[in-house]
């Protein structure tokens, strides 16, 4: 049975309480663009600016800390995206790469770094082998055996690219504890490979329950977001260090291998769902309504036959990953279901058009759209005002028809 404080609303002793959560989803630039039109309808409701956090993934980041952090019109902000989107800054990468202080760094790290890596690997595989060879064993082998890994950090990289150009051309110096823009919460959501766990950049704290907290949370916004975008197919992981405080108090610096936060959750909402427990969680948000803005192309297309290993690798990451937001999907309506949350908003850019109920006649249909590449390089004005429109038309139906709750509430503290 569901408590029955949950049942009557929400507990107002519940510390983490709050409104509007938002949560926008990864997908390179077609996230960005599909985002930006969802904004435009959720601003135009009247709901944007009752949103107390905002979590982001990926290309939802980009556009989530663009917004967030800046005090300009809706209309000011909105022109900036588009002009992002219209130079990319795929181009922006690869020349900063290919400057000659990146790239002797970058050979530099390779000769060092990467040539120490491969060399632990092999030590490690074959002591390994020689363990369980006289151990006569394939129990666990010794520690010392175990920790044989990459000694040193990856120094210069593409993503390291990435972060500068986002820096200079987008962010400049703003950290995640920066003002923001109706004095927003703000989570830009990573993995980190070494645990598998969630990297939650936040305004409040930037933390990994693995590690702790980040001492002083001196973070760059342009770093956060570099690592939350850093899609391992494209970009390597962002290898960095950061001075963590554990809940003792008790401080350490911990180097960490970040990568994009949609291998952990793609949609982003992880962190605004109930039962999180400031025992073990940071960054721990119980909004009452939640809307998600999902910028995935939907089902798998039925035309590819996966064939050869890269192919049927491809496919199978593919499948894993939809299954897993799907039962996050799932449990959001549950929560809805149970009482738990008050109202589940989804804007999701694959939704299949004849399953829309009230479509207008101008409906950007969702072959129009949901293969649009996610690479960020630059678009023309139509790609990105037809993905823009679709965001806009798909969130302004879901919240005539599933909002009530949402549109009707009255502002409550928290």
């Amino acid at each position: 049975m569901v408590d029955a404080e949950l049942a009557n609303g929400f507990s107002e002793r519940d510390p983490h309480s709050c409104e509007i959560g938002l949560a926008l989803s990864g997908g390179g630039s077609r996230a960005i663009a599909f985002h930006l039109g969802c904004l435009r309808a959720l601003d135009a409701a009247g709901v944007l600016q009752r949103v107390s956090v905002i979590s982001a993934v990926s290309g939802g980041s980009v556009v989530a800390a663009m917004y967030a952090y800046s005090n300009d019109s809706f209309s000011e902000f909105d022109d900036r995206v588009c002009s992002l989107l219209r130079k990319g800054i795929q181009w922006n990468i690869a020349s900063r790469f290919l400057r000659l202080d990146f790239l002797l760094g970058s050979l530099i790290t390779t000769g060092i770094a990467g040539t120490s890596a491969v060399a632990a690997d092999l030590a490690r595989d074959t002591l390994t082998g020689i363990w369980r060879h006289f151990a006569n064993s394939r129990g666990q082998t010794p520690a010392w055996i175990a920790r044989m890994h990459a000694p040193f950090p990856r120094w210069i990289s593409r993503t390291n690219a990435f972060e500068q150009i986002l820096h200079d051309k987008v962010f400049r110096d703003l950290r995640m504890t920066s003002s923001r823009r109706h004095d927003l919460n703000i989570v830009i959501n990573a993995c980190e490979l070494r645990t598998g766990t969630a990297f939650r950049f936040g305004s409040r704290e930037s933390a990994s329950w693995r590690f702790g907290k980040v001492d002083g949370n001196a973070v760059n916004v342009s770093k956060a977001v570099a690592a939350s975008a850093a899609y391992p197919f494209l970009l390597p992981a962002l290898d960095t260090e950061f001075t963590f405080q554990d809940r003792s108090g008790e401080k350490e610096t911990k180097r960490v291998i970040l990568t994009d936060g949609g291998i952990y959750d793609n949609l982003g909402t992880s962190c605004l769902e109930p039962h999180r427990s400031a025992d073990f969680s940071y960054n721990i948000f119980h909004p009452r309504h939640i809307v998600c803005c999902y910028a995935g192309h939907g089902q798998l297309d039925d035309s590819t036959h996966p064939y050869w290993w890269s192919s049927r690798m491809t496919r199978a990451f593919g499948v894993t990953f939809k299954r897993a937001q799907e039962a996050s999907l799932t449990r959001l309506h549950d929560y809805v279901h149970h009482g738990e949350i008050e109202s589940f908003i989804l804007a999701y850019l694959g939704q299949q058009d004849s399953k829309l109920l009230d479509v207008p006649s101008d409906l950007v249909r969702r072959e129009q759209v949901a293969s649009y590449p996610t690479d960020f390089a630059p678009m023309t004005n139509k790609d990105i005002e037809l993905l823009a429109l679709r965001g806009e038309q798909l969130t302004s139906l879901h919240l005539k028809r599933y909002g009530e709750k949402l549109l009707r509430a009255e502002v409550q503290p928290g």
